[in-house]
């Protein structure tokens, strides 16, 4: 009897939550159908069709509430506008917001295709193609770009700060004309992990896969960095990369010049036109070099005799 009755409440309880759920109301989905709209209220968003917003000089999509999710469907939000005096965004995310979620789609052209000034946000399984300056843009906090592409900036890929305690991770970030990802502005805490970053800086034949111009506290850790002009260059003090593989840069694959104390471990760094690891300052500063894998160093623009020698190790 004991075990009938467990048996009885067990399929009961299993059909009231059953009831419970095909109960609760629908989940309502906004439209997004034209260039320019703001989507000012919290809530769930969908692009039902492509936008052409070229000739316009308007943004693309502008989004002023927190909490709200937007939803691209696979679709693509194009400009040709490229006007640095108007500041044409594919997707602007106004700051002093948070809880934003942008995903699932295509933003071509404009000056920058997207800008992520909210905190605690993410923008996920996006292509940005051909922005005039920026593909994304991030000046908040505590944001997260993952699993997209970013290619053809004609500046940068990922450009972070200031905002600090962003994740860009799990990305393909490739072919832009300057850095595939750039932290500068003071941009603090910050985390490129993962990602795969190839082929950037060739165009304009400088700087390349990534690049920290400002800020501390930030670590570059287990990218693949392949055939870009430079491959990670630290230009602040108070910065780590490690674990990263980096090959095939043009010129130099990690240095260090301004950034000192800085550290820079366990990284694999071969086939690089100038040299594979450098530091500008005599016996390295105060920076640490340790458990690297290359081939040819240069230690304030004097060789260092090879990773068993000298302070680059």
């Amino acid at each position: 009897m004991k075990r009938a009755h467990l048996k009885c409440i067990v399929s009961l309880c299993f059909a009231v939550a059953v009831f419970s759920l095909s109960a609760s109301p629908a989940h309502a989905l906004n439209d997004v159908t034209a260039c320019g709209q703001t989507l000012s209220t919290s809530g769930e968003y969908v692009l039902l069709t492509d936008l052409d917003c070229s000739g316009t000089l308007a943004n693309g999509i502008v989004i002023t509430a927190s909490n709200v999710v937007f939803h691209l469907a696979g679709h693509t939000i194009a400009s040709s506008d490229c006007d640095f005096s108007k500041e044409v965004y594919g997707i602007f995310v106004h700051g002093a917001l948070s809880g934003i979620r942008i995903e699932g789609g295509t933003v071509r052209g404009f000056t920058d295709g997207i800008v992520l000034s909210s905190s605690q946000s993410r923008v996920s399984a996006m292509t940005v193609t051909q922005a005039c300056l920026f593909g994304i843009a991030v000046q908040g906090s505590a944001n997260q770009v993952d699993t997209s592409v970013v290619t053809l900036s004609r500046l940068d890929g990922i450009g972070i700060g200031p905002g600090g305690s962003n994740l860009i991770t799990s990305n393909d970030v490739s072919d832009n004309f300057r850095v595939g990802v750039e932290i500068s502005n003071s941009g603090s805490n910050n985390v490129v992990q993962s990602n795969i970053i190839n082929n950037n800086g060739i165009v304009d034949h400088e700087q390349g896969g990534v690049a920290i111009f400002g800020g501390q506290g930030n670590r570059i850790l287990n990218n693949a960095l392949n055939n870009n002009f430079q491959g990670i260059e630290i230009e602040s003090p108070g910065n780590t990369a490690i674990g990263n593989r980096v090959s095939g840069s043009v010129d130099t694959g990690i240095f260090i010049i301004n950034g000192s104390p800085s550290v820079v471990k366990h990284n694999i760094v071969f086939g690089s036109g100038l040299v594979d690891m450098l530091d500008d300052y005599a016996a390295c500063g105060a920076d640490i070099w340790r458990g690297n894998n290359f081939q040819t160093d240069l230690v304030h623009d004097i060789p260092d005799g090879g990773p068993k020698n000298g302070c680059l190790r």
